[in-house]
């Protein structure tokens, strides 16, 4: 890969500037220069540059663990309206399951409300 000449960071794009840097070599030994310094650096690009992505599962949190929907468990519905809600998929009022989902789920009603009758 040819070096890039070594220029001002505003003139990059950060990840480009930095690829750069962990690629770049002393011209007599051969070895990378400024590989750590590089690896550092793209962990701190990485990071979020503010809370609102955990604010907003917060607050679907809260509007789905109400009182009356006190009992949903953190590992079981919740979570799964959870992962429902912020997949951003189409609102659920939209959604149309297929007609294999439709019998499978009247087959395992029918079978539980059997097992269960009293």
């Amino acid at each position: 890969m040819p070096m890039l000449p070594l220029q001002d960071p505003e003139e990059l794009e950060m990840g480009s500037f930095w690829a750069e840097m962990a690629t770049r070599k002393h011209k007599v030994t051969g070895v990378s220069q400024f590989q750590r310094l590089a690896s550092i650096a793209k962990l701190v690009l990485v990071l979020p540059h503010s809370n609102a992505d955990a604010e907003r599962v917060f607050s679907v949190v809260g509007l789905n663990k109400t009182k009356t929907t006190n009992s949903l468990a953190l590992d079981g519905t919740l979570s799964s309206i959870m992962t429902i809600k912020m997949a951003g998929l189409e609102p659920c009022f939209k959604w149309e399951p297929s007609s294999t989902l439709i019998k499978a789920s009247k087959t395992a009603t029918s079978q539980y409300n059997k097992a269960h009758k009293s």
